[in-house]
Order: structure tokens, then sequence, then C-alpha cells
């Protein structure tokens, strides 16, 4: 599949220059990763670290679709990464009730890429679907309401005196839909190819990514990998690929020795995290159990993740989970508490699993476990973390690190039948309310916990990905969401981003 990929690279050559691709806003200096050139190359083309399922589309499930879908599918608002909110589907939008209800006026020119107008119906829609529901009760939505063509209705289950900016994030997209399309309608002025949309099999090689203008962009090639023996990001970097966004710390060693390459480090985005069974029941039980101090998170990220790591660092997220109470109540469970997840029988296997597609999370995983073979005894750091994961030192033997699918690794954590996970969860949030709700539907085990919320967590490193880019071709920007977009040249001096 490379040969191919590095096929379609060299015939996909530039042409004249192009208006630069951009959010759909003016970009505050603040929120500029990498200032780019003044006019962009006709083609850009851009190296995901997975694969894409256009069933999926417009809610993402992977990195690679939301970089991808980005492109695609609009939201309701767009917001900086400051949090200036801009108009997306919606050009105005005004509180009511108290800040219970917020009403949306859609853009009377929002178009699906068919032709047909984007109403409010639409939208209402859209968010019913599945896919969205979880999303929706995580932002605080009661429910949605079309009035007419152009007017959406959202109303909150608490007052906001400001616009709920969660309505900005990618699962809050609004695709139509069409009789034969492979990829669900959009509204964005980028659009599936003509001769891919209409596909009803997979498609090997590039996904074709066209302005619906010309003065609308640059087209845009996303590169697909094949497998995990066939796909060599290096060997992309070497035949043309414009950008890549990555935290394989191997190929950014690579990056940063070639000359012809840019790689900047992104924002910290991502909180590493060990759920284990057996603290959570002991915390159920009334016990008061250490966490892990900052040298061991430290020494934790120079040893298992070095490059793309940091220990352990206080934010907002986990500074007020407590605050939250008991999330569980608004989850529709019931009243009922969740499943007590039961300390792993004797002799039996403990495992730690993770996403067997997640090199940070299984480096984190072998080391716990290497330092759990050790014993209490065999040094200060394995003594730190037995106090903290009960039973983590005893039989070594039986201790493990296991990858899952990550289908197989979210029902497992659904029910908590394992020793512990180690998972990723966003490192801050504008509400963290909403992310405890999200982790409690993902573990109902860690309900009712309360205030006890943050012990259950143990938090292990802070991670980031790094952009690598062929100098010239573009500059980056970041928005509230996380989520990077491609940019030309930006009028005014740039200023590093915090985290950088």
């Amino acid at each position: 599949m490379v040969s191919s990929l590095l096929g379609t690279l060299a015939a996909s050559g530039c042409g004249g220059p192009r208006t630069p691709a951009g959010p759909g806003y003016a970009v505050p200096p603040e929120c500029v990763v990498l200032a780019g050139p003044r006019d962009q190359a006709d083609t850009l083309r851009i190296a995901l670290s997975g694969t894409v399922d256009p069933a999926h589309a417009p809610v993402p499930r992977s990195d690679s679709e939301r970089m991808l879908f980005g492109y695609l599918y609009e939201t309701l608002i767009k917001v900086d990464c400051g949090g200036g909110v801009h108009p997306g589907l919606a050009s105005e939008w005004h509180e009511g009730d108290g800040g219970r209800r917020w009403t949306f006026m859609i853009r009377k020119d929002a178009r699906f890429w068919d032709g047909s107008q984007v109403t409010a119906h639409d939208v209402a829609a859209c968010w019913q679907s599945a896919g969205v529901e979880p999303f929706v009760w995580e932002a605080g939505v009661d429910s949605v309401a079309a009035a007419g063509e152009t007017t959406l209705h959202i109303y909150l289950s608490g007052p906001r005196r400001e616009v709920p900016r969660e309505l900005s994030a990618p699962p809050f997209a609004v695709a139509g839909t069409g009789p034969k399309y492979r990829w669900p309608n959009g509204s964005s002025p980028y659009r599936i190819a003509e001769d891919q949309i209409w596909l009803s099999v997979t498609r090997r090689g590039p996904i074709t990514v066209t302005p619906l203008r010309k003065k609308d962009g640059p087209v845009l090639l996303f590169l697909e990998p094949a497998s995990s023996v066939d796909y060599e990001a290096r060997d992309l970097l070497e035949a043309g690929t414009d950008m890549m966004v990555i935290g394989d710390p191997d190929v950014i060693e690579y990056a940063l020795s070639r000359p012809h390459l840019e790689t900047v480090p992104l924002p910290w985005s991502r909180k590493y995290v060990l759920l284990s069974t057996t603290r959570v029941l002991a915390i159920r039980m009334g016990d008061r159990l250490p966490g892990l101090d900052g040298d061991f998170t430290g020494a934790l990220a120079r040893d298992a993740v070095p490059g793309v790591s940091r220990g352990h660092e206080a934010s907002r997220w986990w500074k007020e989970t407590g605050s939250c109470g008991d999330a569980s109540k608004s989850s529709g469970r019931g009243a009922s508490a969740g499943p007590v997840s039961r300390m792993p029988e004797p002799g039996g296997r403990r495992r730690i699993v993770y996403d067997e597609d997640d090199p940070v999370a299984r480096s984190l995983a072998e080391r716990i476990v290497g330092l759990g073979a050790a014993g209490p005894g065999g040094s200060a750091a394995a003594a730190g973390l037995e106090a903290a994961v009960p039973g983590l030192t005893e039989a070594p033997a039986s201790l493990s690190a296991a990858g899952m699918p990550e289908e197989e690794l979210e029902a497992s954590l659904a029910g908590g039948d394992q020793f512990a996970y180690v998972i990723w969860l966003p490192l801050d949030h504008a509400d963290p309310c909403p992310g405890v709700r999200r982790l409690i539907e993902r573990a109902d085990w860690l309900s009712r916990l309360g205030s006890r919320l943050d012990d259950a967590m143990l938090p292990l490193v802070d991670t980031r990905r790094y952009a690598i880019i062929r100098k010239g071709t573009t500059g980056l920007s970041i928005d509230w969401s996380g989520d990077i977009h491609m940019t030309g040249a930006l009028p005014g001096p740039v200023a590093p981003m915090a985290g950088r």
C-alpha cells in the first residue's frame, strides 16, 4: 500500500498558489501554532494515523476521523482557542428563559452538497440519532425543537448565561442524508470528491476532499494507512506528505533531523490515568488510599514515554470533579448504585488492559506491570504503587499487560471485569461536569462515588502530539476543542501558544 501512496504523492504535484484553507473565521494570533505562507499550493497531502469509516460521519470515533470530518461537516457555532464564539451553521443566537433556552437562527444560505437547504429540522434530527445522544446529554441539553425552517430552540438542564461552547465540538456537526451516498451530505465549503462520494465499496488510495469553489482553498488528499505493517510514517514524510500529526517519539526524532521538515509541538491535550477496580472497591468501603506523587509520575513519563509526555500536572478537570456532585443521578440509570467491582480471585488472571492501538497506553501498562512484579520491596516507586493499587504486587506471576481492540476494551471498561485499565481522558474541560458524566457513562462502576471520584482516578502522565509540516506549505492554528486547522499567512505578530 505504501508504494501506491508514494506513487500518488509523486504524481500530484503542486500548481499555482491557492487561498488558504482555514477554520472559517479570523484566527486570533494567540491561536496560531505555526505561521504559514502567504499562499498555499493547490494540493496538500495529509497523512492520517488510522483508517476512516464514512459510516461514522459526522461523529468521529478517532483522531483521523476527527481531522477529516472537520473539513466536511459544520457545527452551529465555532469557537477559537481563546473561547471567542463565531458563526457556523447558525448566523445568530440569543438566550431565553433565564438562560435555560438558547435559540439559534440557521444561516439562510446554508446548503448541503446536493443543493438542498440546511434546516433546523436537519439539526434536530441529527442530534437525536443514537450516536449523538450521549454527547447531547453530556452537554446538559434536555431537548431540541425546530420552530420553522431556520429557528432552533435548545433547552438546557440548567441556566447558562453564555452560549454553550460545547456545541462547537465535533459530535455536534450536522449531516443530511442522500439515498446513494457513501458519505453523509455535508454543508462545509469542502466536500468529498464526486468520483468517491457515490462508491459503495471501500476505495484504496487517498480520500480526496475538494473545495466547492476554487477560492475556498486547496484540494486535500488524506492518506490512510492500509495496515500497521505497510504504513511507514518516515517513508511518507520523504515522499512528499505535507502534514502529519503524530505522537510516536521515534518518528518525531526522525523529523527533527530532516532540514525540510518543521516539527511543532502541539499543546498538552491528554491525560493518561490508571483505573483500578481494587482501588475503587477499597474507596467504596471507606478506605483512604494515597495517590501517586509527582516524583513517580515524572519518572514514569521519562522512563515509559520519553519525548511526548510529562508527569501529571493538576488542571481544572482534576481540581473540580468533586464539585459535580453525584453525576450518575442525571444519567438516566435510576436510583440504584452502579455495580461494585470485585477483588480478583486468588490465582486468577490479573491484567492491566489498554487499547491495543495506543502505544502510550501500552508503554505505561507494561511499566506498571514491571514495577508490580518487583514487589513492594523492589523500590520506593513499587512500594508507592502498591499502596495506591491494592493487590498489585501480590502473585507477580499472575500480573500482565494486555492490549484489546477498542470496542472490546470499552465493553470491559463498562463492567469493570479486569484488574485495572490504562485509558486517556481530555486534559481539560471548559466545564468538567460533562467530562465526569462521560466517564461514568463509560465505566458505571465509578458511579456513586460523589466527591471521591477524583480519588478513584490515578493520573499518570500528560501527553501531546506533534505536527510535522513540510516547510513552506501551510500554517496551523488550533481551536477551543483542540482541533488543528491548516492556514496561510495570518496578520499581526504570532505569539507562542501556552504549553509550547
